[in-house]
This record gives structure tokens, C-alpha cells and sequence, in this order.
């Protein structure tokens, strides 16, 4: 073992210190190093451990009693062996004071006996380090077991309690001065229903088990309870007792008996009376209770709907709605009311309205949600038929208005607009045609044309629909609503072209309506604007089949989310959609084509652009 030991030799005696060295290592020691002062020795300290240091008396820059102090202070531990000789009894009894473990002088045969002692030294220096380490860890295992809630009790191999800590007094009433060295069995496992049974042979601890135990002042205690086959590793693991540690779970064990009588009470009201879709939730959303309604209206068993996550039966868009509703909850506003979609199986998107109530635990912390819901599809859809009708009666009122109002208007610019327009030809017919002001006639002349046309066109979109449908060619319409938009087109930004096939049959429609689709589909096209930015427009008419007419609003606007297309044209159902409107006026636009026997679908994805296709049959009269 000699080889495996590290030795460092502090003195400055070279010649004393080379053969001390060279002694060490016929004697077996295979390394060693060697430091002339004290300025070195805690240089080469840093630089590696050793397993003892042989430090001289007397060094150039101080003592050994220097160095053992500092070794002291900075709470080294290695064991030094002072070797000196000018050593007096005081200088001995000094360095033993201060920590070293043995004093040699330099006389007689001392190296003869150095290697024996140095070995001695080392070995008696690890285990009192050992035997520190030990009681260290004894006193604090037992300063946790005496620190922990949960109770402790160890017997031995000859049934007797040998450890009863402080948790265990609390307990079971006992004090650990009445139950060590008692009968383990008598005066603690059989009080316990059922009793406490010993691990299997194998085993190295019993399962979990809940126990009752009669406090020693007559009340009950339930407890989780489980035993543990106590061994010594370091006598091959025999076994040497039990212990059985002891968890407090009265009051749990009496809030799930309550529990489970309120939950029968709740059952049987919530099952035999109820109509209403019921259920009970956590904060997180994870369903703790359905009754049957619930069931039938998801079409999930109670087995499958316990532990799932009430969010999943909501369209993505509609989760946060319903996070933020619950996060909204506190003392102040116990209950709360909402209307959200819901996604069944083989019945499409629904609406259901819930009413929701917070119970809180003693700390004012919400555990669980009680919510009382019912389907209100219906309602919902007869509010959105009755606010589509409403909007078309304020469409209409507006326009009968704007009519109203381009009326008067027209008549105060007709007279005035007469007048330019004649003084303008007159003044043309009295000039020269090289005359300079000639021009300026001329334009004068030809933009009071364009201001005339400008107020017809207004009149005649403003003007009421007389419901009758006649055949028309649709890219008149186009063109109309075209000219009527461009100018806010342009103010906006957006670049309009159009692309119209002249070839297209007539169809059967009423002139005013389609202007006002096609006006429409435009405005919110140019709405879709991103970041502030213009973009590009493209209006298309074409045929795809012998029957219908096809025009195609293009634009590269913000896209329309995934999750909003199903129900774009749904009045109401949603809101702004991608900074189209109002959410309106696609249930309008859908409600003219409807009227006109025709389709309307969207397609929208980034990069792709979003595409409102109208198909139109053909007036097959013509």
C-alpha cells in the first residue's frame, strides 16, 4: 500500500531532503515531492493532494507551527508529521496541539522507523476520518427522522421497538419513553385495522396500505402505512429489523367520504332531473364529472369524457375565448355566462351557452368549475336570419337615402352643369381654331360631360331595385361598379386591373343588385390591406361550363384564416374577418347572389392570395 500514498517533504535542507526522499522510495513510497519553504509548499498544495506531509521545523520564511496554524485556519486535512533537529519538548507539544500527528527528531535511527509511522499515520489519520464521517451522518439521519412529519417506528429482529420519533408521539399519542422495548406486535401492529403485516421473504418493503388506528385519546386516525425490511450492507446485507414510516391522511380520508356522499346526493339530482348538459371541471379544463345529457349531446360514453380536456370539442378559434372566460373568475364574480361553438361528431358545429360557477378551497383558490349548459344552435341561427333582414333593411334605407340625396343633388348641379356645358360651346364656336384659349374651351366642355355622366351613374345605383330580374350582360355591371370605386381604389393604394371575357352570354339579374355586389366585393378587397401597404386587385370574368357565368375577385391582401372560411358568409358569426368589413357585408354579398340563383365561395392562402369566385347561370331566353 506503501507505493499509493503521495508524500511531501518541506525542508530546506536539500542534502537532508534528497536522502529522506531516496529512503521513502527503497522503502516502497513511489511518489514523492519535496519543497525548500513554506511560499512553495502552498504552491505545490494547489497543484496536487497528498496523503501526508513530513514538514521540517525551521524553515527559510517561517515555522512549521506557521504552516500547521494556516492549515488550521484554512481547514486542510492532511495529516503532517513534523520532523526537526532543533525540536524542543514545547516546539512537540505545540505541533501536536495545532494538528499534527506525530513529532520526529532528526537523530538516532528515526529513518529506520520513519516508513512504519508515516503508514501508521495515514491509516489512523482516514479512519478518524472515517469514524467523523460516520457520526456525522448518524446524528444527521437522526436529526432528519426527528425532523420529519411523517412517524417512524423500528423494531428488531426480537420484536421490540427500538426507535419511536416525535411524529409518531403526535400521531398515535404515544411517547417514545412508553413504547421502546415494548412488544412491537402487542403495543402497535395489532392496533391497526387491518393489522400491519411483515414484508414477504424477497420483498423489500410491503405495499401502501391504508390503516385505521384508535388515537390514544379514543378519536380515529387513518393513516398510509408501509413497512420496510431494515438491512446492514456492510455484514452482507442481513437483515437486522423493520420500520414503518406513517403518513397522516385523516382528513382526506374523511373529505373523499364526504366527497363520495355529496357526490351520490349530486348524481342522483343532476341525472333523475336535470335536462341541462352538466359537468364539473378543473382549472385546467380536465372534466372530473358529465352527466348522462352531456354524454348523449357529445356522443362519448362517461368513461371516455372523464379526464379529457373540455377544450377539445372547440373549433381552435374559439379556445382562447373560453380560456380568457375562465381566467376571468374570482371571489368578487363567482359566476359567469358564455356562448361558444362546439364541434361534434356527425353534427357539424353547434353553439352552446354555459353558465359557469368557481368553488374555491379555505385559501380562496379556485379548484374546480361547476357549468350548466344547453344547446342554443337554434337561437343563434334565427338571430343571424333576423340580423341579415335588418341589415338588409338599413342597406336598403341607405340607398333609398343616397338616392334621396343624389336626387337633390343632381337637380342642384343639373342647371348649373347646363349653363358650363353651353357656354362652353358657345365659347368654342366664337374662337378661332388656332386660338390659344381654344383648348381650355374644349376641356371645359368635355369634363362637364364626364361630371354629368358621374351623377347618372349615382343615380342609377342609388336607385331602389324593382326586384325584377331582366337580361343583362355582367360585365356592364362590372364596369359600372369599377367606375364607381376607382377613384377610392386608388386613394387607397391598390392597383386594379381587370381581365373580362366579351364573348360572355347574358345572364337574368337586376342591374342595381349586381353593382352593389360588385361594389361590395371591391371595397373589401381594398380593406385587406397590409401593414398600411397597397396591393394589387384583378377582377376576371369567364365561363367554366355550358351553364353558369364565373367572376373572380382576386386580391394579395391579408390572407383569410383557415378557421374563418367555413363560416365567412355567416352574418354575425364572425367579427372582422382579415380586415374585411364589418362582418356584414359577406352575408350581404351571399344573400344578392342567392337571389340571383348563384353561388359564392372564398379561397384564401398566403402567397396565393384570397379569391371570391360568383357563379351565375345563364339566361338561356336570350
Amino acid at each position: 500500500m506503501a507505493e499509493v500514498y503521495r508524500v511531501l517533504i518541506v525542508d530546506d535542507d536539500l542534502a537532508q531532503a534528497e536522502m529522506l526522499s531516496e529512503f521513502l522510495r527503497v522503502s516502497g513510497f513511489r511518489y514523492i515531492d519535496r519543497v525548500p519553504n513554506i511560499h512553495t509548499f502552498w504552491q505545490k498544495l494547489k497543484e496536487r493532494s497528498y496523503d501526508i506531509i513530513l514538514l521540517d521545523y525551521k524553515l527559510p520564511d517561517g515555522t512549521g507551527l506557521d504552516v500547521l496554524q494556516q492549515m488550521n485556519q484554512s481547514k486542510i486535512r492532511v495529516p503532517v508529521i513534523m520532523i526537526t533537529g532543533q525540536g524542543t519538548e514545547l516546539v512537540a507539544a505545540q505541533a501536536i496541539q495545532y494538528g499534527a500527528v506525530d513529532y520526529i527528531l532528526k537523530s538516532g535511527d528515526y529513518l529506520a522507523t520513519l516508513p512504519v509511522v508515516i503508514q501508521k499515520s495515514i491509516q489512523d489519520y482516514q479512519l478518524k476520518l472515517s469514524v467523523d464521517r460516520t457520526l456525522e451522518k448518524i446524528r444527521y439521519q437522526a436529526l432528519l427522522l426527528n425532523n420529519v412529519r411523517d412517524a417512524v417506528v423500528v423494531w428488531d429482529l426480537a420484536g421490540r421497538i427500538t426507535y419511536w420519533n416525535p411524529a409518531a408521539t403526535s400521531l398515535f399519542g404515544w411517547s417514545a419513553e412508553e413504547r421502546l422495548g415494548r412488544p412491537v406486535a402487542r403495543v402497535y401492529l395489532d392496533d391497526f385495522t387491518p393489522p400491519a403485516n411483515l414484508p414477504k421473504d424477497g420483498e423489500v418493503s410491503s405495499p401502501h396500505v391504508i390503516r385505521k388506528y384508535i388515537h390514544r385519546d379514543g378519536r380515529t386516525v387513518w393513516v398510509s402505512s408501509r413497512i420496510t425490511a431494515l438491512r446492514d450492507a456492510e455484514r452482507g446485507n442481513r437483515l437486522i429489523g423493520y420500520m414503518d414510516v406513517s403518513h397522516d391522511i385523516t382528513r382526506r380520508v374523511e373529505a373523499e367520504q364526504a366527497l363520495r356522499e355529496s357526490e351520490a346526493r349530486y348524481r342522483a339530482i343532476v341525472e333523475d332531473y336535470q335536462t341541462e348538459l352538466i359537468c364539473r371541471f378543473r382549472p385546467n379544463g380536465t372534466l372530473t364529472f358529465v352527466n348522462e345529457v352531456y354524454c348523449q349531446y357529445f356522443n362519448r360514453s362517461r368513461e371516455e369524457l372523464i379526464g379529457m380536456n373540455l377544450l377539445y370539442f372547440l373549433p381552435e378559434g374559439e379556445r382562447p375565448k373560453l380560456i380568457q372566460h375562465l381566467v376571468s373568475f374570482s371571489a368578487d364574480k363567482p359566476v359567469a355566462i358564455l356562448e361558444h361553438q362546439v364541434d361534434l361528431p356527425q353534427k357539424g358545429i353547434r353553439w352552446l351557452q354555459r353558465t359557469d360557477r368557481a368553488i374555491f378551497d379555505k385559501n380562496g383558490r379556485i379548484f374546480e368549475f361547476q357549468s350548466i349548459g344547453q344547446d342554443i344552435t337554434a337561437r343563434k341561427r334565427l338571430e343571424a336570419q333576423i340580423q341579415a333582414a335588418q341589415s338588409q333593411l338599413v342597406q336598403s334605407a341607405r340607398l333609398a337615402t343616397i338616392g334621396e340625396i343624389a336626387s337633390g343633388v343632381a337637380h342642384q348641379i343639373y342647371n348649373p352643369l347646363t349653363t358650363i356645358i353651353a357656354d362652353a360651346q358657345l365659347l368654342n364656336r366664337s374662337l378661332e381654331p388656332n386660338h390659344p384659349a381654344r383648348e381650355s374651351a374644349e376641356a371645359i366642355e368635355q369634363a362637364g360631360w364626364r361630371l354629368q355622366q358621374v351623377v347618372e351613374r349615382l343615380l342609377a345605383f342609388s336607385r331602389p331595385t324593382s326586384q325584377k330580374l331582366t337580361s343583362l350582360a355582367i360585365n356592364d355591371t362590372l364596369l359600372s361598379a369599377i367606375s364607381l370605386v376607382s377613384s377610392s381604389l386608388e386613394a387607397a393604394g391598390c392597383q386594379l386591373t381587370h381581365q373580362l371575357d366579351r364573348d360572355l352570354p347574358h345572364i337574368q339579374g337586376d342591374q342595381h343588385q349586381l353593382e352593389n355586389l360588385w361594389v361590395n366585393l371591391l371595397l373589401l378587397a381594398r380593406d385587406a390591406t397590409v401593414n398600411g401597404n397597397g396591393h394589387s386587385i384583378q377582377v376576371r370574368s369567364y365561363t367554366e361550363s355550358e351553364k353558369d357565368v364565373t367572376i373572380d375577385v382576386i386580391d394579395d391582401g391579408t390572407p383569410i384564416p383557415p378557421d374563418q372560411l367555413a363560416t365567412i358568409f355567416e352574418p354575425n358569426f364572425v367579427g372582422a374577418t382579415a380586415s374585411r368589413g364589418t362582418g356584414m357585408e359577406m352575408s350581404i354579398t351571399r344573400e344578392i347572389v342567392r337571389q340571383h340563383g348563384g353561388q359564392i365561395t372564398a379561397s384564401s392562402l398566403p402567397g396565393l392570395g384570397t379569391t371570391i369566385k360568383v357563379v351565375l347561370p345563364m339566361d338561356f331566353e336570350e
